[in-house]
């Protein structure tokens, strides 16, 4: 993949964490603080997942600017975000096993979320790697200036294109 590539890539990863996340906050607040009526469905809210979820969108928000801006704690933010998400998904399986009430709409989202995050932190992961193997990226870490060393990635001819 060009480096042209994949930086539009990582950024269009960012850019949709950002706007997923935003999405995400909003409608858990709704739904938290019970807008629009859609505790009348209370007994088929699993609220563990809708808790987790609000404050996911928190962190979406977060990983998504640190993609942008390819901050180098980025792709391990991706990668814990996306574990957490396969937890959760996880007892929320569990959840539907017991025969508890949920509304299928859960089960997608959640489906949704996590095919998402396994899949953006494929990205940031495959773009750090790409970068920690380029000859200009070992060129680039000042070993004698400590306040710029493991604060983000590398930067290349044409990453300000996006």
């Amino acid at each position: 993949m060009s480096k042209y590539r994949l930086n539009f890539t990582i950024k269009a990863s960012g850019v949709a964490a950002i706007l997923f996340g935003i999405a995400t906050v909003v409608s858990g607040g709704n739904a938290i603080l019970n807008l629009y009526g859609i505790r009348k469905y209370s007994e088929e809210i699993v609220s563990f997942v809708l808790y987790f979820n609000f404050l996911a969108g928190f962190a979406y928000i977060i990983t998504g600017i640190g993609l942008i801006l390819r901050s180098r704690w980025a792709p391990a933010f991706a990668v814990t975000v996306a574990i957490v998400t396969v937890i959760v998904f996880s007892g929320f399986g569990v959840w539907i096993f017991q025969g508890r009430a949920y509304e299928m709409r859960t089960l997608i989202a959640m489906s949704l979320r996590t095919a998402f995050w396994c899949s953006v932190s494929i990205v940031a992961l495959f773009a750090r790697n790409a970068y920690s193997t380029s000859p200009v990226a070992e060129t680039d870490l000042r070993p004698n200036d400590s306040d710029h060393i493991g604060t983000e990635m590398p930067r290349h001819g044409n990453d300000n294109i996006l």
